[in-house]
């Protein structure tokens, strides 16, 4: 039987505020006009979440004169402020809104928080053994998105080696958080957060019964989700498979047999089979209550953060809980003052094993032919003679002779600074290869799977290849570069 630790929660004693919040609301237009649109509000929703989503918004404004109905196009900067205080100045939340439409004479907001700008990124880039933090780091800086900081990134304890090839940009973070136990978001003055899960504590915030607490929503476990057996088929190895199984016979008895299979030939040991094993065995048998309380609005709250819950009849003994994220709901005409705070009585743990999956499942993909993300490519397959020649011919889709080749002159747009080579033939020792992007005046060498940044900047690519022995065909060449 799998044995279980024992659960214990913090005493802590929760001071409540002495006002209820105050909420302000502005939108930036593109030209800089900032427009106060707090008295015009009817309604109005902001969400955010921590790692598995990014926040979003919604608003309802009385607008008969069709102040605005022109005035925003999309793009605009929405900025939501709490405060705890007569008059709320405290950024919480901002984002762009991305739909305008009109209803009556009312107009009616859309949008997401300013995190959109990554989610349609992609990462193409290799670490071998880097430190999560510093990975996510890098990838900030090589996002070409700007304007954002990352003085909020804690360091993990966990190295990863990774090979990602176009991954989304946002699940190359889930997979940071998934391989450290650590969680993601961007706050409104568009800083990065990554941080150990269930480690910050809001001690301003509460959700208490007798107090503010309006409503417990679905709060507790899912016996669907419970599985009290679980067994690992791991990989063949000289015909042999390797196979285990973890289960509780208290559970068992309770529900019957709730059983998973795991199929994963990046188990190569029984150990690493005992360890999944196990770890999905606890995690899965006693599953999280997942649910949300409802309060009167709260001020400071954001995502991740651990805040001090109690509702006795609910069964949720006062302690501090796990928040995933946060709805606001402001309707002058419901008379509605809501947060919804969405909880799990315990944050995300992690498993070395976790870990080694992760780094397995992008090891186990085909090394990126453009790792460093460059955007164009020279590109010759020698089908057909091309450029000019001395001592080397092109037959039969080879590139090969004594003497040197050059390619006709690439003109671009725009000035060529990295450049990175992928050859393929054979003997290919015998050829030095060389890039120029001043159409030839001055050449700089690189080997293959090589990147170098160009001394120099220019708009016109010229590639040289020097053979030097008599048995080196080269089948293709790429110079990527951007």
């Amino acid at each position: 039987m799998a044995v279980r630790g024992a659960r214990r929660r913090s005493i802590r004693t929760w001071i409540p505020p002495s006002t209820t919040a105050a909420y302000a609301i502005t939108v930036e237009r593109k030209d800089g006009t900032i427009d106060t649109i707090t008295s015009l509000i009817s309604s109005v929703k902001v969400e955010d979440h921590v790692t598995e989503s990014i926040g979003n918004f919604s608003f309802h404004i009385y607008d008969p004169g069709e102040t605005y109905t022109n005035a925003w196009t999309g793009a605009e900067i929405f900025r939501f402020y709490k405060d705890y205080a007569a008059t709320a100045t405290t950024l919480r939340f901002r984002g762009r809104i991305e739909k305008v439409s009109k209803q009556g004479n009312k107009l009616k907001c859309t949008g997401r928080s300013e995190s959109l700008k990554y989610m349609n990124l992609t990462v193409s880039k290799a670490y071998a053994g880097v430190e999560c933090s510093v990975i996510l780091k890098d990838m900030i800086d090589n996002s070409g998105v700007t304007g954002f900081t990352y003085t909020n990134i804690n360091t993990s304890s966990v190295s990863l080696t990774v090979n990602w090839t176009e991954k989304p940009f946002w699940e190359a973070v889930q997979e940071l958080c998934t391989a450290t136990g650590f969680d993601a978001y961007v706050d409104s003055a568009l800083d990065w957060h990554f941080f150990e899960s269930g480690s910050v504590i809001n001690t301003t915030e509460g959700v208490v019964h007798g107090y503010n607490l309006i409503e417990v929503e679905d709060f507790a476990v899912d016996q669907t989700l419970i599985r009290n057996k679980i067994v690992i088929y791991g990989a063949v190895i000289d015909g042999v498979q390797i196979i285990y199984t973890a289960q509780d016979t208290d559970s068992i008895a309770t529900y019957g047999i709730k059983e998973e299979i795991i199929n994963d030939e990046n188990v190569t040991s029984y150990e690493q089979a005992v360890e999944l094993g196990d770890y999905t065995l606890a995690e899965k048998l006693d599953p999280p209550e997942v649910g949300a309380v409802k309060s009167i609005l709260l001020s400071s709250l954001q995502p991740g953060e651990k805040i001090r819950v109690s509702s006795p009849a609910n069964k949720l003994p006062p302690g501090d809980y796990f928040t995933s994220g946060y709805e606001d709901e402001i309707s002058l005409e419901a008379g509605k003052y809501f947060t919804k705070v969405y909880l799990n009585k315990e944050p995300r743990t992690v498993s070395h094993i976790l870990k080694d999956r992760v780094e397995a499942e992008n090891k186990a993909k085909n090394a990126s032919i453009n790792p460093f993300g460059m955007g164009n490519a020279y590109t010759f397959l020698f089908d057909e003679d091309v450029g000019t020649h001395s001592g080397t011919a092109i037959t039969n889709g080879i590139l090969s002779g004594i003497g040197t080749w050059i390619s006709s002159n690439r003109s671009l747009t725009s000035d060529m600074n990295e450049a990175y080579l992928i050859l393929i033939g054979t003997v290919l020792s015998g050829a030095t290869v060389s890039v120029s992007n001043d159409n030839g005046i001055s050449y700089e060498a690189l080997s293959d799977k090589e990147k170098i940044t160009l001394t120099d900047s220019g708009p016109n690519v010229r590639i040289k290849v020097v053979i030097t022995d008599a048995t080196t065909e080269i089948d293709s060449l790429s110079l990527m570069y951007k």
